[in-house]
């Protein structure tokens, strides 16, 4: 397997199993489950951009370690799926949690979670020699 190929599994997987488990959870389980830090209610798509972030910058100073790099792969891709989950939800909805149950925001968030997949795959397949 390419770099390229391993990049795109562990990212696609992780991206796709922190959807589907995050809005199980949050849809079957425990739709009124808040982070509040200091009276603020922090959304995923924030705990998403600071895990992304940390993974892609250790990415882009090119960690060695093979085990390193397949967790940051990872991590970005967990923190994709938080962040590009709460898109649509965050600007065509009010916010609440009775507004992340709806069509829109579910819907919206399988487009995003789908453009982000299907531009992973061009990317990979773009760089077949790596």
């Amino acid at each position: 397997m390419t770099r390229s190929h391993e990049s795109l599994w562990f990212i696609l997987a992780s991206m796709l199993a922190t959807f589907v488990v995050q809005r199980g959870w949050l849809h079957l389980v425990n739709p009124n489950s808040d982070f509040n830090l200091l009276g603020y209610n922090v959304h995923h798509l924030f705990t998403g951009a600071l895990i992304e972030t940390i993974a892609a910058f250790a990415l882009a100073v090119g960690i060695q370690n093979v085990w390193r790099r397949r967790a940051c792969l990872s991590a970005l891709g967990i923190g994709s799926a938080m962040v590009l989950d709460e898109i649509v939800y965050l600007i065509a909805t009010d916010g609440s949690n009775q507004s992340y149950l709806l069509p829109v925001s579910l819907y919206g968030a399988i487009v995003m979670i789908a453009v982000a997949a299907l531009y992973l795959v061009v990317l990979s397949r773009g760089s077949r020699g790596n």
